[in-house]
């Protein structure tokens, strides 16, 4: 047999290039699967350290709900001084400024009234001569009446205001009296001495001048507004709740708000029946008596609600949708349980649905699905 040794030659080249081909790929595919295998485990931990959670247990419970609000304070008593007459200002050694202080029936001001009180005196003493004229007839006609009125006119002095008329003993008397003017004048007399009152302002209860808008000698006319006037010790926060909480709300609840340190008291003395059409909110009147507090003073404070309902509260960045949250269930997977709001504040929301015992997730996961695989953290 004749070996062809050019054809064997080539041959043998052929297999050793298939042969190193085919370990080139073994070798190849040993390394690939190595890699994967620790790409696998690379992701297999990475995976399983973002999947660590934090939980909080859930035990239900009534809880104290309070409503934040906040406004301006308002003086309670706060009035606008008008005058009814004219005349030149005259402060009476007062110092007519903001600021100024008064006790209650202190003279704030009065306007000059010499010759508005020299009419009334000429009034009541047209009534006296009047009453002279017809004493005669009354001792005649009327002898058993005779004393009161010898009496009334004996003390009847044009420097004071005049007193009541003396009363009738009879239907007689009384025509004559009527029917001699007296009567008539007496009133008009009376109706002179109460508008002599308005020339001077007396202050209505214990507080101070808050604006002020005329000086010594400015003439004053009917109508013109001359400061304001404020009580200084009594306030009121007025509040807007929604009104989907007015009916939680009762009078005489008591409202505490502390300024530098200080703590300060205050008591619902009303509740609006109405609803704002715009704001939807209902308006809540809170009194304060506290001579520390200022008119226009901003306050913060909170206003109890009476919402009795059991519940759960959780921070707010936990509630999703406001209507459901992510738990733990079995096998340590990812869960959903639909709640139920009953109020929320600035942080925090009090849910009801959930059972006692119930772990919600309170960690954030990027992509969380139910199902998924978690692990809890110590």
């Amino acid at each position: 047999m004749v070996l062809n040794l050019p054809l064997f030659k080539s041959m043998k080249k052929y297999f050793i290039s298939v042969g190193a081909g085919l370990a080139i790929l073994f070798t190849a595919y040993l390394i690939s699967s190595l890699i994967l295998e620790i790409n696998k485990t690379d992701n297999s931990f990475v995976s399983e350290t973002s999947k660590l959670v934090k939980v909080i247990q859930v035990k239900n419970t009534k809880n104290p709900v309070k409503l934040s609000v906040d406004g301006r304070l308002k003086s309670k008593n706060k009035i606008n001084l008008y005058s009814e007459v004219q005349g030149k200002a005259n402060l009476n050694r007062n110092i007519f400024k903001e600021g100024q202080t008064f006790k209650k029936n202190d003279l704030i001001l009065s306007v000059n009234s010499e010759e508005y009180s020299s009419l009334v005196k000429q009034s009541r003493s047209e009534l006296q001569n009047l009453i002279a004229s017809v004493l005669p007839d009354v001792k005649i006609d009327f002898n058993e009446n005779f004393d009161a009125w010898d009496e009334y006119f004996r003390m009847f002095d044009v420097e004071k205001e005049v007193a009541n008329l003396p009363i009738a003993k009879s239907d007689q008397e009384k025509y004559f009296i009527v029917g001699k003017g007296v009567q008539s004048l007496y009133y008009k007399v009376k109706s002179s001495e109460e508008r002599l009152k308005k020339f001077d302002f007396y202050a209505p209860f214990d507080g101070t001048l808050s604006k002020t808008f005329i000086s010594e000698g400015t003439l004053i006319n009917p109508g013109m507004l001359l400061g304001s006037y404020i009580n200084t010790s009594n306030f009121e926060l007025t509040a807007n709740i929604p009104s989907k909480y007015s009916d939680f709300v009762s009078v005489n609840d008591e409202i505490i708000f502390t300024v530098s340190e200080k703590k300060y008291v205050g008591i619902i003395q009303r509740i609006n029946k109405n609803i704002d059409e715009n704001s939807q909110t209902v308006g809540v009147h809170i009194e304060f008596e506290n001579k520390n507090l200022k008119d226009g003073m901003y306050i913060n404070t909170q206003i109890p609600l009476s919402i009795n309902s059991q519940g759960f509260s959780l921070s707010r960045s936990i509630l999703i949708n406001d209507s459901f949250v992510y738990v733990v269930e079995k096998d340590n997977v990812v869960g959903i349980k639909n709640v139920k709001p009953i109020y929320f504040d600035d942080n925090s929301v009090i849910v009801t649905g959930l059972e006692d015992g119930t772990k919600i997730i309170s960690s954030y996961i990027p992509g969380i699905f139910k199902g998924m695989k978690i692990k809890i953290s110590d």
